[in-house]
């Protein structure tokens, strides 16, 4: 069964076949210029291709929003393993378990929430590939995968909110530093890394 991505990348390859095969017939006919011909080539050489084109990047961004898209890339198969690891009681996979999560478990937790966060997440995505490519993370010694910013807590309080009635002790005595994320969820004694493994290069295997 496709998914939506693969239904929107269908309908995009599809509507590019068509607005090649009216500009071919165009050529062929040769028809005389007329305002309704212009309003046809209007047509068939932007609204069938910027349609198209939408269509296809917004398959593209669906994709790389899925769990298998992040795991592609060598550098994070551990940390993959461990979400798809029912074993595991990490915070990763034990969200990774809930069927909110499953298909876009990394980007749901990683995911910029602002107006333009779509497009802040994959610049972001993209710092990480050009750091891995210039900084050659494989090489012995060097660090793996990092987050460039501390992580944002209100990405975890968006969906737990830690001072609800019948909050644990603990929270509501760390109230004004959870309030001013002094404090992260993932803070050692707290609720404990979010991925308990790290990054192997591939020389170390």
């Amino acid at each position: 069964m496709l998914s939506h991505a693969s239904w929107l990348g269908v309908a995009a390859l599809a509507l590019a076949a068509l607005a090649a095969v009216m500009l071919v017939g165009f050529l062929v006919r040769r028809p005389a210029v007329t305002g309704e011909v212009k309003m046809r080539l209007f047509f068939v050489l932007f609204i069938v291709p910027t349609t198209a084109a939408m269509l296809g990047n917004n398959a593209n961004m669906t994709t790389t929003k899925e769990v298998p898209f992040c795991g592609s890339c060598h550098v994070m198969e551990t940390y993959v393993g461990d979400l798809r690891d029912p074993r595991s009681v990490s915070l990763a996979a034990v969200h990774g378990r809930l069927e909110a999560f499953r298909d876009e478990a990394c980007y749901t937790c990683h995911a910029d929430y602002g107006m333009f966060g779509g497009l802040t997440t994959k610049v972001g995505g993209m710092h990480h590939v050009y750091d891995y490519y210039t900084n050659d993370w494989d090489a012995a010694g060097h660090r793996g995968p990092a987050l460039y910013e501390p992580y944002d807590t209100r990405r975890c309080t968006g969906c737990h909110d830690p001072l609800r009635q019948g909050a644990p002790l603990e929270h509501r005595v760390h109230e004004a530093k959870i309030r001013g994320q002094e404090i992260a969820c993932s803070a050692s004694g707290c609720h404990g890394p979010p991925h308990p493994v790290k990054f192997v290069p591939r020389a170390d295997r």
